[in-house]
């Protein structure tokens, strides 16, 4: 495999891409929006169309491919390394994972967190998941499932909300795309979000908000800082943080000074 330049020709406003000679046979290609400015470029799978989620008349993922997506969703985000998952599937289902990478709808998410790599399942994938799982209870009730949105940014923020209950977020866009993908959770209170008055976002999940915020009052007999209050519920401090503010929302608790708060 050798990677091969290919010329650009603009025309009216618009890019042409000069192919190998092996796209005549074809009167049309696949292109997966990988991230910024990365693209896969292919010939259309023989019996298979890659499609853009959200795109009527395009068929979303195969059964095979959501129990796959069911299966990444059930494991850790910080546990998603591929050593790990590759032994937790058999060769159908890494087949179905290959197809997922191919498709942009899972990809190995790196950071200074995750230096092995994490695999992530694209935002936008999540939706469908929920719809899979709305239409499957609706057909019981012989009712017919309404489509899912499909959000407009991918980024990694949905997926570490889900996984780890709580999110901090300081970036004014990023917070204003992530309320759009969680509109409905917001709705319904399975997601609970502010801003504070550093102007950053707490974002936590009801189920987070329940569990965590039991330890933290627990912990509050008397005036403490966020790390101290951290140790003593065995959470993350970033968790304790985010679940603070909502408890200050409520008038449970009261910010002393900078992360340190005291019950009320």
């Amino acid at each position: 495999m050798h990677m091969a330049r290919a010329r650009v020709i603009k025309k009216q406003d618009r890019c042409f891409v000069e192919l190998p000679k092996e796209f005549l046979s074809t009167d049309e290609i696949e292109l997966f929006p990988l991230r910024d400015g990365y693209y896969l470029l292919s010939q259309p799978l023989p019996g298979e169309r890659a499609p853009k989620p959200g795109t009527p008349g395009r068929e979303g993922p195969s059964p095979g491919e959501i129990a796959v997506l069911h299966k990444l969703q059930s494991i850790k985000f910080g546990e998603r390394t591929p050593e790990n998952v590759a032994g937790l599937l058999d060769d159908g289902e890494k087949e179905s994972l290959r197809r997922l990478e191919e498709r942009g709808w899972v990809n190995v998410f790196k950071g200074s967190k995750y230096r092995n790599g994490v695999y992530n399942i694209a935002d936008e994938v999540y939706p469908m998941l929920k719809g899979h799982e709305t239409g499957r209870k609706a057909q019981d009730a012989e009712q017919k499932p309404k489509p899912a949105a499909t959000p407009a940014v991918a980024t990694p923020s949905y997926s570490l909300l889900r996984s780890q209950g709580y999110l901090i977020i300081k970036d004014q866009k990023d917070a204003k795309a992530l309320s759009e993908m969680l509109k409905s959770d917001m709705k319904e209170g399975s997601v609970i979000g502010i801003k504070g008055f550093d102007g950053a976002f707490y974002v936590v999940t009801r189920d987070y908000l329940l569990r965590a915020s039991k330890a933290v009052l627990g912990a509050l007999k008397e005036e403490a800082d966020v790390q101290t209050i951290a140790e003593s519920c065995s959470l993350d401090a970033d968790g304790v943080r985010a679940v603070l503010h909502q408890l200050a929302e409520s008038g449970e608790v009261i910010e002393k000074r900078r992360d340190r708060y005291a019950a009320v």
